[in-house]
């Protein structure tokens, strides 16, 4: 056989044999069980109960995740990095216990005990007992729909790359950390929920590579009123353009009550360091 020959089918043997290592330790981590223990979750069947775990859903981005509940697929669709298609909600709570949502809500973990990857259970933690049975109250809720989008996750050779290597981070979270009910006074509780993914308190960080204020001397340096906009239209002070946090805004925190942005800056403003 010709040197090059040769060659050329060394480099394809190392090729398949790094494919095939990548996709067994990736798909290790994806298949891995978690003992993970449910905890029994009480669930209210009101209608103002019904209400409030829908706006629950808004805030936290359940439904602009998963296309307003009947599933989606996040674009763009790469084969290198693969394919992110959170399910339609009802269909796949559906075989769900309220315990195993409770635990798939806050700590990450499939039915199967699989760790999920992409949604934030890391912020979700946080919530309250009572507010996780008002989100799953909102779920039992939803019917399956003719139009739900029942497309796959699945993780390309740079994706699963990104998982082994930590870069994508597991959802799982061990031990939740909710308390019962929602503070009366809920700024704290809210800039854990719906915050903590991206910002820090006092530090600058990060966030899929692009810098991330901190919260605490940001919402110092808003007026209340220009606050007030920032989270309701996502319009910064000055009309300042305030990129991603524009698009969260409208999917998701426009949904806050004025109550609460006032008690998530009069939080903030308690944690600015002297």
């Amino acid at each position: 056989m010709h040197i090059g020959a040769r060659l050329g089918l060394g480099v394809a043997t190392l090729v398949v044999l790094g494919v095939g290592g990548l996709v067994g330790a990736s798909e290790w981590v994806l298949r891995r069980s978690h003992a993970v223990p449910l905890t029994p979750i009480a669930v209210p069947h009101d209608a103002a109960a019904l209400a409030e775990g829908s706006r629950l859903a808004t805030l936290t981005g359940c439904k602009s995740c998963h296309g307003d509940g009947r599933g989606a697929v996040w674009t763009p669709v790469d084969w290198r990095e693969g394919q992110v298609a959170p399910p339609p909600i009802a269909r796949s709570a559906a075989r769900y216990s309220d315990a195993e949502l409770a635990r798939l809500i806050r700590q990450g973990v499939t039915k199967e005990g699989r760790t999920l990857f992409i949604m934030p259970a890391w912020s979700m933690t946080y919530l309250a007992d009572d507010d996780v049975g008002r989100i799953i109250a909102w779920i039992r809720s939803l019917k399956p729909a003719p139009d739900d989008v029942q497309a796959s996750t699945w993780f390309g050779p740079v994706g699963r790359w990104k998982i082994l290597t930590g870069k994508t981070r597991p959802s799982l979270v061990a031990d939740p950390h909710g308390v019962a009910k929602r503070p009366a006074d809920p700024g704290r509780y809210l800039t854990q929920v719906l915050c903590s993914e991206c910002h820090a308190l006092t530090e600058p960080r990060a966030h899929d590579g692009k810098p991330v204020p901190p919260l605490a001397p940001m919402a110092a340096s808003y007026a209340p009123a220009e606050f007030r906009r920032l989270l309701h239209d996502g319009v910064g002070a000055g009309g300042r353009d305030v990129g991603f946090m524009g698009t969260i805004v409208k999917e998701n925190l426009h949904a806050l009550r004025p109550d609460e942005v006032e008690a998530v800056q009069r939080y903030l403003r308690e944690m600015l360091p002297e």
